[in-house]
């Protein structure tokens, strides 16, 4: 095996400033630095983990929790995130353990394991549910973490202290909706989450607010706009009996925005077995403004590709990396604070699609 005296041999240096380079690199020269691993890639020497471990005293180890698929149905994005995530820990020499997220009093009781153990250098949670006790358990015990999403319903002066990452819904959903009525939909519905007070009413939001912003008639006044939606549990093929009622009510209806693939996917079942239109691929002289009602969704995830229905993609990638810098960072040492580095909301990107699969 390369040790790190092979490394000072090649490079011309003592063994304890390669040892600077890999610790503390801002104490030696630039000239040096790249003499010393310029050395480190011609041997192929790869740092001892358990020796950087003992002396940094980190685990090199994220935690994030994976809901089991009986309890709900799955996230869309779940395993896209996971490969991001880890792809972003492994260039920082970190790894990525999944726990099973069970209920807030057993995650907890695994927080507080691992803690004790030193396990794990800091936990990612996702998912946060209405008046959610574990940010505030792993603030009060001084154990590291990162939000993906944003902290809903918490106390500003708690808020503050949580490092956050998350993608701006309401700006994902808004121009969708604009790119509906853009393409001449004045009859838009919504076919959203019934127990989700953070994302879901921040979705929803983007959507009425679009429309007020157009002078769609019903949109002047909540009562009317209550009439344009329908409210479902988030899972796969859900909104389907929502859509029905939704098209009855209002049979001049000519979209349906929806808050992820999952419903996107029951509502375009429903719309292709409640219409009867040409499937828009047979007839190259039609595109998606053919269609009768227009289904969108949000996360692009396969089952958007596969169905082939306009949705909003979420910069995963820039998520995970902006996740594991913050760890980072607070491992140096650096405080959370308000600047906006800590509290980092992506804008998503729409993805419109000129097919669609249909039925008769």
């Amino acid at each position: 095996m390369v040790s790190i005296r092979d490394v000072a041999k090649v490079a011309g240096v003592s063994h304890q400033t390669v040892s600077n380079v890999l610790n503390t690199p801002e104490i030696v020269s630039e000239a040096t630095r790249e003499r010393i691993n310029k050395a480190i890639k011609v041997l192929g020497y790869k740092p001892n983990a358990a020796a950087r471990r003992l002396r940094s005293g980190h685990s090199d180890v994220l935690a994030l929790g994976i809901s089991p698929a009986s309890d709900r149905s799955p996230s869309p994005i779940f395993d896209s995130f996971l490969h991001q995530l880890a792809s972003a820990a492994g260039k920082d020499g970190k790894k990525v353990m999944l726990y099973a997220k069970t209920d807030q009093d057993k995650d907890i009781e695994l927080f507080e394991s691992l803690r004790e153990q030193s396990d794990v250098d800091a936990i990612i949670l996702n998912g946060l549910e209405h008046q959610d006790r574990r940010p505030l358990w792993l603030l009060e015990h001084h154990q590291l973490f990162a939000l993906f999403g944003r902290p809903w319903g918490l106390p500003q002066e708690k808020a503050v202290e949580i490092p956050w990452v998350d993608v701006d819904g309401f700006a994902g959903i808004k121009e969708m909706t604009q790119r509906l009525i853009a393409a001449g939909r004045t009859h838009i519905g919504y076919i959203g989450w019934s127990s989700d007070p953070g994302v879901g009413s921040d979705r929803y939001d983007g959507w009425k607010t679009a429309l007020k912003e157009a002078d769609i008639p019903y949109a002047s006044n909540d009562e009317d706009l209550a009439s344009w939606t329908e409210k479902v549990e988030e899972g796969l093929g859900a909104g389907m009996e929502e859509a029905a009622a939704l098209m009855e009510r209002h049979p001049d209806l000519d979209a349906i925005v929806c808050p992820s693939d999952n419903i996107a996917v029951g509502v375009l079942l429903a719309v292709s077995r409640l219409t009867k239109y040409t499937v828009v691929d047979d007839d190259p002289e039609k595109d998606i403004s053919a269609r009768p009602v227009i289904v969108t969704g949000f996360d692009n995830s396969r089952l958007a590709r596969a169905f082939a229905f306009p949705s909003v993609s979420q910069p995963l990638d820039q998520v995970a990396t902006e996740l594991v810098r913050m760890i980072n960072e607070i491992l140096k040492g650096v405080k959370v604070s308000n600047e906006p580095r800590w509290h980092r909301l992506l804008k998503p990107t729409l993805v419109w699609r000129d097919s669609a699969v249909g039925g008769k």
